[in-house]
């Protein structure tokens, strides 16, 4: 009977940890500029994104790489490119260095009207930070 209040607490605590917050604009900023970000697409496709201070970005992933600019829209996280095409995403933190990014724009203009129903797109942590994402990266 302990082993399984023991256990209850535990899964308890750690869907504790997982709880979605998401984040303002300048939490946003705070969170990502001058910072490098990687993760898994839902589908797993691994990335690995630079977020310059002044809104410089440098994507890669295993197929393609870029270079493009980033912004804060109306309390999204935007990232376009010059040779692939981007979007405007709501910032969920789910852990203390664990982000959920859902897309919700597919441009600036539509960033600033109201946004419902964001899609899932991918779960990434800041390098150089205790990652606390799950252990698999996708949601």
């Amino acid at each position: 009977m302990r082993i399984l209040a023991v256990t209850l607490a535990f899964l308890l605590l750690a869907e504790a940890s997982l709880t979605a917050r998401p984040l303002d604009g300048p939490a946003i900023i705070s969170a990502f500029e001058g910072n490098i970000v990687v993760g898994a697409y839902a589908d797993g496709l691994a990335f690995r994104e630079t977020y310059a201070a002044g809104g410089g970005i440098s994507y890669w992933d295993p197929r393609s790489s870029a270079i493009g600019t980033w912004s804060v829209v109306n309390n999204l996280f935007c990232t376009f490119y010059e040779n692939m095409e981007g979007a405007c995403f709501r910032i969920e933190q789910i852990g203390a260095n664990c982000f959920d990014f859902l897309a919700a724009a597919d441009t600036q203009e539509q960033a600033l009207t109201p946004h419902s129903n964001p899609r899932y797109t991918a779960r990434g942590y800041v390098i150089g930070r205790t990652q606390t994402c799950p252990d698999e990266l996708q949601a």
